[in-house]
């Protein structure tokens, strides 16, 4: 699986991506007669909602879950033919 370095810095740029993200949905509701509360708060919660949603129903076993299983499994194979 991926690995991913949280540092300080990445969570600033996403943070900025996201406001970005919610300001610019309030102006273009703001321009075509909306609610801009309403799709900045959307465009804010959604991302983290599907990301959220795919992780949870994703049927995939982890990475290094499975590579441990494996790893345990062929040891065990081997002990077994010595």
């Amino acid at each position: 699986m991926l690995e991913l370095d949280f540092t300080t810095s990445g969570y600033v740029y996403m943070a900025l991506i996201w406001a970005c993200a919610g300001i610019g949905a309030a102006v273009l509701a703001r321009r075509q007669d909306r609610n801009p509360l309403l799709w900045c708060a959307v465009c804010l919660i959604a991302p983290i909602a599907l990301f959220y949603l795919a992780g949870e129903h994703s049927g995939r076993e982890d990475a290094r879950t499975k590579a441990r299983r494996e790893q345990a499994q062929a040891s065990a194979d081997g002990k077994g033919t010595e």
